[in-house]
């Protein structure tokens, strides 16, 4: 019900008549600065209602597929408030979105776990024979080999947005910073030998501001 509320908010706010909701308001007022793309904000609310039930993802595929129809979602709606509409920009932002879905579950991997839920792909728990059961029991066993492997995949997707930047217009880069604390938190998973569980991971990132006007003042991430 909360996600058909979205749907038909949407609808009313690109049919002028935007209900008396702090979000629908923000959205309406926005509208008139920027012209956003409906389709992608129902794009996110799509996923989400798919993902209710929380059925695990089958593969890494599944996994990319959410963060394209999520995150990279949000990185479309972004350039589209900075003007900026450019394929080879949406080639890095959808590579960016991947790899930014796949950090946050892995980053969420502990709290998710709390809450009985196994986030990993099915595919890569069953490749190094992790029981979701034995998980939840504190048998954490070979989990950092399947994050490694899951971390690989988000690497990848970094990668190739690395090598189409130079590809890319100015004016969209402060919208491929978003991706620095994601870039950040892959490292540092990397630094810890991909466990999650290391409480040093959760910890706020307090070079992350210099990272950032570093990243922005050299066109890098």
């Amino acid at each position: 019900m909360r996600m058909q509320f979205w749907k038909d908010t949407i609808d009313k706010v690109y049919s002028g008549n935007a209900p008396q909701q702090p979000i629908a308001l923000a959205l309406q007022d926005s509208l008139q600065h920027a012209n956003l793309s409906s389709m992608w904000l129902k794009r996110i609310i799509t996923e989400r209602m798919a993902n209710l039930d929380d059925h695990p993802f089958m593969t890494i595929k599944e996994m990319e597929d959410y963060g394209e129809n999520t995150a990279s979602s949000l990185l479309y709606l972004q350039l589209e408030s900075l003007n900026v509409r450019d394929v080879q920009v949406d080639h890095v932002v959808s590579h960016l979105g991947k790899m930014m879905g796949i950090s946050t579950f892995l980053r969420s991997l502990p709290f998710h776990l709390a809450q009985k839920r196994l986030v990993l792909p099915v595919q890569i728990t069953a490749k190094h024979n992790i029981s979701q059961e034995a998980v939840m029991r504190g048998d954490i066993e070979r989990v950092d080999d399947a994050v490694f492997e899951v971390a690989t995949a988000a690497y990848d997707q970094l990668l190739t947005a690395r090598s189409l930047l130079n590809t890319v217009n100015p004016e969209a880069f402060p919208v491929i910073l978003s991706a620095i604390p994601h870039i950040r938190y892959l490292e540092r998973l990397e630094q810890h030998d991909f466990n999650v569980f290391e409480p040093k991971l959760q910890r706020k990132d307090w070079k992350l501001p210099l990272v950032l006007w570093s990243s922005y003042r050299n066109r890098k991430i």
